[in-house]
């Protein structure tokens, strides 16, 4: 019965709209990941959630399910490869694909180390 109720919802909702939606999602939940530490009820949730992502990044060819998510609805012509690198274009900001990795994984271990140790 939910089920329905949602695909009824969905199917109202334009895939620009959706787009938008999970785009917004997308960013409140990086930064959740990478500042949600300093809620000292967050960082169990943390310490669990970060793991868990970067699991589903290594068996999920290194790329995010809400990207893929986002790339499903996004018209042919707009598709690219990360979430980030959309972030970072946005900004003026060219980093090699090789860089960017390093980075987001930097910045991730970094906050599960935080949440860890401050647990």
């Amino acid at each position: 019965m939910i089920m329905n109720q949602l695909r009824k919802l969905s199917e109202k909702i334009s895939d620009d709209k959706k787009v938008l939606l999970i785009n917004r999602f997308h960013s409140i939940f990086a930064l959740y990941l990478l500042f949600g530490w300093i809620f000292v009820s967050q960082r169990q949730v943390l310490v669990f959630i970060i793991p868990t992502l970067q699991f589903q990044f290594l068996v999920n060819d290194n790329m995010c399910i809400l990207t893929q998510l986002e790339n499903r609805y996004l018209k042919e012509e707009k598709k690219e490869d990360s979430f980030i690198g959309k972030k970072l274009a946005e900004y003026k900001i060219e980093l090699s694909d090789r860089n960017r990795e390093i980075m987001i994984n930097g910045l991730i271990y970094l906050s599960f180390s935080l949440s860890y140790w401050w647990m």
